[in-house]
């Protein structure tokens, strides 16, 4: 519960600082985006995006090949058991309420369900202006 509070808390805090008014009120983007912010001042440049990603049971590796990302990822399970790995680490399993962190540039190498059951996270992602979120590896 504490990783949830502290992800939701920083979420909370990056989002205000110099959010673009016009964005603001920006319908949900495809792809599970529920926002997307330019930031100002020390962040011109740059956006702040929140993605719902849900990833179906059983869903093999090949279905999510190795890729990148265009900023760095703070992450939060909100259901379900995530398989995680990044730069060919050992995966390792992020329970509900548990978060990961992936720097920017990381190889994303393993994700899917790690049970019988779907798994659910939000994503915080801060990355430049206008590119892609995940970007292949």
């Amino acid at each position: 519960m504490e990783n949830r509070r502290t992800f939701l808390a920083l979420a909370a805090a990056l989002l205000p600082i110099g959010v673009d008014a016009q964005n603001a009120a920006a319908p949900p983007r495809p792809g599970g985006d529920i926002a997307r912010h330019a930031l100002a001042g020390p962040f011109e440049g740059y956006e702040a995006v929140l993605s719902d990603v849900t990833l179906p049971p059983g869903r093999p590796v090949a279905a999510s090949p190795a890729h990148r990302h265009s900023g760095f990822v703070l992450g939060c399970v909100i259901e379900g058991k995530l398989r995680f790995a990044i730069n060919n680490e050992p995966e390792r399993i992020v329970p509900t309420g548990g978060t990961f962190f992936e720097p920017i540039g990381a190889l994303h190498s393993a994700n899917g369900a790690a049970s019988d059951g779907p798994v659910r996270f939000l994503a915080f992602l801060v990355v430049p202006k206008g590119s892609p979120v995940v970007v292949p590896a």
